[in-house]
């Protein structure tokens, strides 16, 4: 029987819709490769994330433990709860944005806790301490005291209140080893207990912070005064200091030598400052003759009176005067002529150099 041939169009037709089908396979079965090797990708990395963020969570822990430790509260219940409540926390959190929220906010009330627990500790610490100081036993007056460590120097208000070992011992439980930061502490005195004063608003913090900051001022101002870089009023004596009449010789003047054993005189009787031809001493002043001139701070200062003004006890002033004076009058024939008055007021040091 004669069989047609087939044509050799029609072969061509076949091979090519073969090929298709073969080529629309291999990229179905890349692709299905592909979305496979995504997903377990994303599901592995995403593991992999969240074992490392757990790694990091209970790297917080051990920190806290350790600064627990340090700061000796570690056996706080406090302490101990807070921390037995975020691992438990860690330990169960299901993916890692539950992690996240877990380090961030249960993580960051550990550490307050802890900075908390410390603080209250120190601040009984320093009252104890402040309690067995034989001044504060014996302050039978209320009255407010202050302690303040600001970039690690210790501040006490008022000053000079607390017996040396007691600032000794308050210094040593400030150990910058254990305590960082600046620290505020209140105790009221009451017939010889103190008591911490903690505010309890923050509007009442901001008045306290504000009352020191004052207090402070004055006392910056206070010292400033006495050390002779501010200016500096109250009673004191006005000291004019002359030549002896008929002058002779230069014993008969008035020499450096004279006015500093005044001044002297004058601080060991309890001048707070002193100034002499309206030149403001500090520590490192120069007194000194430049032939007949008489120089103070390096300046030329009048003579013939030489004025010299001190603040403090008039009376005290006047009576620690009294022998030096009538020394040079007796001896050189100086004349000095004192006055009491109820308002000096002393310039600042001005540099002469």
């Amino acid at each position: 029987m004669f069989k047609p041939r087939k044509s050799g169009h029609s072969l061509f037709l076949k091979d090519q819709l073969l090929f298709v089908i073969l080529f629309l396979l291999l990229i179905n079965t890349t692709l299905i490769g592909f979305g496979y090797f995504i997903a377990v990708s994303r599901f592995t990395g995403g593991d992999s994330v969240l074992l490392y963020k757990q790694e990091l969570a209970r790297d917080l822990s051990d920190y806290s433990q350790r600064l627990a430790h340090n700061l000796e509260v570690y056996d706080l219940p406090t302490v101990r709860d807070a921390l037995a409540e975020y691992n438990h926390a860690v330990e169960f959190a299901t993916g890692s944005d539950e992690l996240i929220q877990v380090i961030i906010n249960q993580g960051r009330m550990v550490q307050e806790i802890i900075h908390e627990e410390a603080d209250s500790k120190l601040k009984e610490r320093v009252l104890i301490a402040v309690n067995n100081d034989v001044r504060v036993q014996e302050t039978k007056e209320n009255m407010h005291l202050a302690i303040r460590i600001f970039d690690g120097q210790l501040s006490v208000f008022p000053e000079e209140f607390l017996a040396g070992g007691t600032v000794k011992h308050i210094k040593q439980i400030f150990s910058p080893d254990r305590y960082h930061g600046n620290q505020s502490i209140d105790i009221e005195i009451e017939n010889g207990i103190g008591q911490l004063v903690v505010p309890q608003t923050f509007e009442d913090q901001l008045w306290t912070l504000s009352d020191d900051l004052n207090s402070m001022r004055i006392s910056l101002h206070e010292t400033r005064a006495r050390a002779g870089l501010e200016e500096l009023v109250g009673p004191g004596i006005i000291l004019q200091v002359y030549d002896a009449e008929n002058s002779e010789g230069s014993d008969s003047l008035v020499h450096d030598a004279d006015i500093r054993d005044i001044v002297n005189e004058l601080f060991s009787s309890g001048a707070i400052g002193v100034s002499v031809g309206n030149q403001r001493l500090i520590a490192t002043s120069a007194i000194r003759c430049s032939g007949p001139l008489i120089m103070v701070n390096h300046r030329q200062v009048s003579a013939n009176p030489v004025i010299i003004q001190a603040v403090g006890d008039p009376e005290l002033l006047q009576s620690g005067l009294q022998i030096i004076s009538n020394e040079l009058e007796r001896k050189r024939g100086l004349r000095f002529e004192t006055s009491a008055s109820g308002f000096i007021k002393l310039p600042a040091y001005i540099s002469g150099d």
